[in-house]
């Protein structure tokens, strides 16, 4: 047995002296390829800085530290660009050459703790994006002096611009241990970048206002105004008193400490991960029990946000446009609106269990393994927590959960004091219910006995294409709406949608969807629950099968050797 040398704790003890961080600091910090790297950098950064005070000089208007001031966002933002897209995609992009290359299974053989091995990668593999990103530095610390902008405002900035950083490296480092090509690690980890700063924050419009607090936008408009030159500072101050103030029920938090407090569950959950993947290589992502418990934890962050902001109005997507144009007197939110973001609100939550199911859910070379451990070590049975036993119960504990928290706030948008007279009755609890049990069910059964090959055809021909077939049927004619209406029903990312559309008493439908919606929603429910109970036979069939033949190949095993 192998034994950490001396050296090797050293290592664990000094971050600065982990040999993977050491590694990458010798082969990205060159001096050639580091030198042209400073020099774009410095270059795009002194542009920016000298083009912008020049530029800003010759008005009249703007005090000295408002010249100053000017170029600090301009270079946020290239710095963001360095370590938040650039960053990750070598993140990602390298750890996929390191697999590709054989070295993940060399690094296995270290005796190093997992964690540092995984903090060697994540500070090791874009440490030359650092290198540029504090190449940059002077000139925003000259802005930030000669700009009089207190610590108060640029020390919570770049406090969550670094921990952004790190979320989204971590991010990185989780996609290029799981997809094993290089390509598409690179381009994945680009994409979530490019989603979490473009369509991700757009889900606040409809009520999901925790998903904006994993970006810094959030920090960097509250300190906005303290940044930019007095005239501009005041502009957009003022449109700050119209938004919202951070609230979590009835705490009040700053932006800083909202969007630390968010991204750190993000944080560990990355790193939870990749521990399981360094400590075996063939482990589940994630636990069963961790994934139901950042599940519900989502769902909390999901209504706390909501709840406190929906008798301001803050939380309707029209009011934000109506404040854009500066007429707020008289606005009311429409009941379709109300609609909408409780059919958004029920879809993410599907999709977000749908991922965590993928996730929990044990292959069927997963099952084998483990019911071959079980038997070796004397066991009738699987450990409940194993990632071989079935994610079933978890599942389904994690649907109940997204449908009570869909209800919540389906039942606080409706009841609010915007739409008077409407109430939500308990029976539409059970509903919602139906609609998560069903698809998270099937789903989960159909992947755990079939694998994930028939899962993805499944979703192509079951969850895609019915909703593009009737997205076509709906554009080409207003007498084609009803039939468009039945083939988007066969989706299950259509039930959400519908099941608001079919219940809440607030619902006006246009006439003429007015009567398929309802029914094409009941009778795909009652389908897809067939259905699901049909998979989740199939499903205990299947693992039975495999339990049998996991048994009767020990056995088998057992006799070759007793034989020899």
């Amino acid at each position: 047995m192998n034994h950490p040398t001396e050296s090797t704790r050293h290592s664990d003890r000094k971050f600065w002296a982990n040999p993977i961080f050491r590694r990458y600091c010798r082969s990205r910090l060159r001096p050639q390829g580091l030198a042209v790297a400073l020099l774009i950098s410095v270059l795009i950064a002194g542009f920016l800085f000298f083009m912008l005070r020049a530029g800003t000089r010759g008005h009249t208007t703007l005090s000295a530290a408002d010249v100053e001031r000017a170029a600090l966002v301009p270079l946020l933002i290239l710095q963001g660009l360095i370590l938040f897209v650039l960053g990750t995609a070598q993140v990602a992009g390298g750890m996929t050459a390191e697999s590709d290359e054989g070295v993940i299974d060399y690094q296995r053989l270290i005796p190093m703790n997992p964690l540092s091995k995984v903090f060697g990668y994540l500070f090791g593999l874009p440490v030359r994006e650092y290198a540029m990103v504090f190449s940059t530095l002077p000139f925003t610390a000259w802005a930030l002096w000669k700009g009089e902008v207190a610590a108060s405002v640029w020390l919570p900035v770049y406090t969550v611009f670094f921990s952004s950083a790190l979320t989204y490296h971590l991010a990185g480092l989780a996609t290029g241990t799981v997809v094993k090509n290089r390509r598409w690690a690179f381009l994945i980890s680009i994409g979530l970048v490019f989603c979490l700063y473009t369509i991700i924050p757009q889900m606040a419009r409809f009520g999901l206002v925790f998903f904006k607090y994993l970006t810094i936008t959030p920090v960097l408009m509250e300190n906005m105004p303290s940044l930019l030159p007095q005239t501009a500072g005041a502009i957009v101050a003022t449109g700050q008193k119209l938004a919202p103030e951070v609230k979590f029920f009835n705490l009040d938090f700053s932006e800083t400490v909202f969007t630390l407090f968010s991204q750190s569950g993000l944080i560990l959950t990355f790193i939870v991960m990749l521990r399981r993947r360094w400590r075996r290589t063939e482990s589940l992502l994630l636990g069963k029990l961790w994934a139901a418990g950042l599940f519900v934890w989502v769902q909390v962050l999901l209504l706390g946000n909501a709840l406190p902001v929906i008798d301001s109005g803050s939380i309707f997507p029209t009011r934000e446009l109506y404040r854009r144009i500066r007429v707020i007197q008289g606005w009311t939110p429409e009941p379709l609106e109300a609609v909408a973001m409780s059919g958004v609100y029920g879809l993410v939550t599907l999709l977000f269990l749908f991922i965590l199911t993928k996730i929990i859910t044990p292959s069927s070379d997963v099952q084998i393994r483990g019911w071959r451990r079980a038997r070796k070590q004397g066991n009738a049975s699987l450990p409940f927590l194993s990632d071989a036993a079935t994610a079933f119960g978890f599942v389904l504990v994690m649907a109940v959960a997204g449908a009570g928290g869909w209800f919540l706030f389906t039942r606080a948008l409706v009841e609010s004091r915007w739409f008077p007279g409407h109430e939500v009755p308990l029976s539409l609890l059970g509903f919602f219910t139906a609609v998560m049990l069903t698809a998270a069910l099937g789903f989960h059964a159909l992947l755990e006995a079939k694998g994930g090959k028939v899962i993805g055809l499944a979703i192509i021909f079951v969850g895609v294409v019915p909703l593009m077939v009737g997205a076509i049927l709906g554009v080409s004619s207003n007498r084609l709406l009803p039939a468009a209406s039945w083939l988007i029903g066969i989706s299950p990312a259509s039930a959400p949608i519908y099941a608001s559309g079919t219940l809440l008493s607030i619902s006006e439908l246009p006439t003429e969807i007015a009567r398929s919606v309802p029914r094409a929603f009941y009778f795909w429910q009652a389908v897809s629950l067939l259905v699901t109970i049909w998979l989740i036979a199939r499903l205990w069939s299947a693992r039975k099968s495999i339990a049998g033949s996991a048994v009767a190949g020990e056995s088998l095993r057992a006799g070759v050797e007793t034989e020899i």
